[in-house]
């Protein structure tokens, strides 16, 4: 299969790698040209390929920040051509498909999905080939999305080693990331800020340093991933401050038999999810 990816940075170039391994040809662009010249030197990019082989590919996958992949099609989606299927790895979709859905020509599906795989640090020479081994991927449907899109994506996930997926809308891919991602690393980064004490880096055990791995944040990326999926991150927010009400009345009432139920209910539903 012929594939376009647009943004070499962790996703992209451990998409681009993994999928050239699979024998793809894998045809590629971003912005810094020492990058995308990086990439084609160690083969896994089409040493020949510039922007306008973009009409070319069977597959365009768009691996920016939302408003980029946005802006991206809006100067370049002249290239497009009917038949083409486009996809993207973004972090959050109700909006970015809204735009990319109301750009795109007749002829050119659509249909998102999220790599629920990445490392607290970021760019091109984080990338690997086996960083999707296992990992659980959404495939994320829209109005422009055909049947046969899913097909492709799922050979591609195939090709990557994904693990476990499941099919989405938009709407259900923002409230489960909000929980499952975006709210974890607003823990993370809070509890960091929590820290007050001066002995902390001396006293932290695993789950201390397990809880906060993901603190060490790519700042620019999450901001903007916030702000896109802000309802729904203050949802999800007040959520969990309902919670942290809730266990801290029990420590309040000094009620042992409740605070243990509680906990009991956590450790239970946490075990259903290594169920398989």
């Amino acid at each position: 299969m012929k594939i376009f990816i647009v943004g070499l940075g962790l996703i992209g170039a451990s998409y681009a790698e993994g999928l050239h391994q699979a024998r793809h040809h894998i045809l590629g662009y971003d912005l810094n040209e020492s990058i995308l010249n990086e990439a084609k030197s160690l083969g896994f990019i089409d040493k020949g390929s510039s922007l306008d082989d973009m009409s070319q590919a069977e597959v365009i996958l768009l691996a920016l920040y939302p408003k980029d992949n946005v802006s991206f099609l809006k100067e370049h989606g002249h290239l497009l051509r009917k038949g083409q299927i486009i996809t993207d790895v973004s972090g959050t979709k109700v909006w970015m498909m809204n735009e990319v859905e109301a750009i795109i020509p007749e002829g050119v599906s659509y249909t998102s999905m999220h790599p629920m795989a990445g490392r607290e640090t970021s760019g091109f020479y984080q990338r690997s080939p086996y960083l999707f081994t296992r990992a659980n991927l959404m495939i994320v449907k829209g109005t422009k999305s055909k049947e046969s899109d899913e097909m492709v994506i799922r050979s591609i996930a195939s090709d990557l080693n994904f693990g476990k997926i499941s099919v989405v809308d938009a709407y259900t891919h923002d409230r489960l990331v909000a929980l499952t991602s975006q709210l974890t690393h607003v823990l993370a980064v809070c509890l960091m800020h929590a820290d007050h004490e001066k002995e902390t880096k001396e006293a932290t055990g695993d789950s201390f340093r397990d809880l906060t791995r993901i603190a060490k944040i790519n700042e620019t990326m999450w901001s903007e991933l916030f702000l896109e999926n802000k309802d729904i991150l203050l949802d999800m927010i007040n959520t969990f401050e309902q919670e942290l009400d809730v266990i801290k009345s029990l420590i309040l009432s000094h009620d042992q038999e409740k605070l243990k139920a509680y906990l009991r209910q956590a450790k239970e539903k946490r075990k259903s999810f290594d169920i398989h």
